[in-house]
């Protein structure tokens, strides 16, 4: 499979570098071929960082420093039989390069250090000792008021910003409208959702065949895919989110895009439900929140009812701790409220 891989990245990619963590000779050609390296310095180690699902992130230790190198591949890389766009990895340069300006929001993203479009690499500060939000999905777990007042902040910023113009990401977002707005609605999707959670084909199944619901998750996706006046992170979910020495980072912004600001709030709305977060904190929406001009409450509320399905009967799925009768009751409350 990794040859196969290989293979296929070195017909697609006209001689951009593989890199990988099982080879750290070719981490320390390319970073010296790329100037990178500072004289006498030695890649020694490599590991891969975290569990994204887009792309290859690599922690490269060297004899001098710690950093981050991340590769995109023409594939999802935890699913590598989706194909995806490669030139993502630039989309995220570019929300670098349209936040640096706001010190809020660059001080909780890791530095950008390098952005090579020829072999699809960014170099990123390595953030240390740290893990990502996804253990707010377990029971007894969940975001802090802090965190969350870090984060609704981290989004208010954002889309407050200016941004006339930014990189096209249709390709991008034609994938991930297909897996939030469409794939999961369809009886024929061919998930193996007994496989993930037992029982959970037979939930699925009022949903996947009910055409008024898949019309009103038709209409929401034509929202997304509409461009927008908003610059959206476009992936506001925990697993997006890192706690390193009790501050919280955002990465991934390779889903960013012009939209809607209700969207990145609908997200984040989602998982605060999937996460059985208590409504207490849930209310810090409505106080933490900076809306912009034209904010639509329920439009956010309509796109966390979308995301709470994809994420429960989709192929994205979650590390959640719900019983099988509390996904039924999830799916059968957006279900009531989307139609």
């Amino acid at each position: 499979m990794a040859d196969d891989l290989q293979q296929r990245w070195r017909r697609e990619t006209a001689g951009a570098r593989y890199l990988t963590a099982e080879d750290p000779r070719q981490l320390q050609e390319y970073l010296a071929a790329s100037s990178f390296l500072i004289p006498e310095e030695r890649v020694l180690s490599t590991e891969v960082a975290g569990e994204g699902n887009m792309n290859v992130t690599l922690r490269v230790t060297t004899n001098r420093r710690q950093f981050i190198v991340k590769q995109s591949r023409p594939w999802v890389a935890r699913f590598p039989v989706l194909d995806a766009p490669i030139e993502r990895i630039m989309v995220e340069r570019g929300f670098y390069h349209a936040t640096r300006g706001d010190h809020f929001l660059a001080g909780h993203m890791p530095e950008l250090l390098r952005a090579d479009p020829d072999h699809y690499v960014l170099v990123l500060e390595d953030l240390g000792l740290a893990n990502d939000l996804s253990t707010v999905y377990q029971e007894g777990e969940g975001f802090t008021r802090r965190q969350l007042a870090t984060l609704l902040r981290f989004a208010g910023r954002l889309h407050a910003l200016k941004v006339d113009d930014f990189v096209d990401n249709r390709p991008l977002k034609t994938l991930n409208h297909a897996h939030i707005f469409d794939l999961p609605f369809r009886p024929d999707n061919g998930f193996p959702l007994d496989a993930i959670y037992p029982g959970l084909a037979e939930v699925a199944r009022p949903l996947q065949h009910d055409a008024r619901l898949r019309e009103a998750a038709g209409k929401l996706g034509e929202i997304y895919l509409a461009d927008g006046p908003t610059l959206l992170h476009g992936d506001f979910y925990p697993g997006s989110f890192l706690n390193a020495e009790e501050r919280i980072y955002v990465i991934d912004t390779e889903f960013a895009h012009l939209g809607r600001a209700e969207y990145d709030i609908g997200v984040l709305m989602a998982h605060l439900l999937l996460s059985r977060t208590p409504p207490k904190r849930i209310r810090q929406l409505e106080t933490d929140y900076a809306k912009p001009p034209g904010y639509d409450t329920e439009l956010a509320r309509r796109f966390s009812y979308v995301e709470i399905i994809r994420r429960l009967i989709g192929i994205a799925q979650l590390q959640v701790s719900l019983t099988l009768d509390e996904r039924r009751q999830l799916l059968e409350r957006a279900r009531s409220a989307l139609i």
